[in-house]
């Protein structure tokens, strides 16, 4: 089966005040950056938006056009979620053909409109819900949820170190969960789970600093969901 190299969280310029790159940044040179990383599926996950995924994909449409080299972008949002005194990070991939509408109906059923907040804001909401409830309503829509960067320190708190962890990768709508050092991935090798790891970029120059790689039947969204139907140990 063919191997492809996967960067399932990324940020862009639509968030001005939380892009690290120049807010220039057009979504042709997003895409560039991303083949020059040799990445083969690029997730956008901007904070509670999904804006920018539809100009991402009509720029990489045009560079395989002109390239025949193709990119995939798979349409995602971050999303903050509190639950009691744990805040989870998920990654909540959706399919392209429809991804506008399913994250209206899924910050719909969260309690929120579009847009959620203002640009410049959307990095600091958090709602509370129950995460586990969030990941069964990503994957009712024909998504894939990810447990974004569960080692990540703030502050004193980190999530794999919370109890709540242990709650949320027994749950059976969590199929993935993304770390940001792979040595922390043999902490989570009990849980019925695929382990992946991302760049979290911010700029051009940091997408692809962290990678996976994922057996996958073709470059598609569906084949990607598919392929973590089954846990898997996604080498950097």
């Amino acid at each position: 089966m063919p191997r492809f190299k996967v960067d399932l969280h990324n940020h862009t310029p639509l968030l001005t005040c939380d892009y690290r790159g120049s807010l220039d940044t057009t979504p042709r040179q997003i895409v560039e950056a991303a083949l020059a990383a040799d990445i083969d599926v690029y997730a956008v996950t901007d904070h509670f938006s999904v804006d920018f995924c539809a100009r991402l994909a009509g720029a990489a449409d045009e560079v395989a056009a002109e390239t025949g080299r193709r990119l995939l972008v798979a349409p995602g949002a971050e999303l903050k979620v509190r639950h009691g005194d744990d805040e989870v990070h998920v990654l909540a991939l959706l399919p392209p053909e429809h991804a506008a509408n399913s994250f209206a109906a899924l910050t719909g059923i969260l309690g929120l409109t579009t847009p959620v907040a203002p640009v410049c804001e959307l990095h600091r909401v958090t709602v509370a819900y129950d995460p586990r409830e969030v990941f069964r309503i990503i994957e009712a829509l024909g998504g894939l949820g990810i447990v974004a960067h569960i080692d990540r320190a703030f502050g004193t708190y980190r999530l794999l170190d919370s109890p709540f962890a242990d709650i949320l990768l027994s749950s059976e709508h969590v199929r993935a969960a993304e770390v940001i050092d792979y040595r922390h991935a043999e902490m989570l090798r009990g849980y019925n789970l695929s382990i992946v790891s991302s760049s979290d970029s911010h700029s051009n120059a940091e997408i692809g600093r962290r990678r996976a790689h994922l057996e996958m039947d073709e470059l598609s969204f569906e084949a990607l969901r598919d392929a973590f139907a089954s846990p898997v140990a996604l080498a950097v």
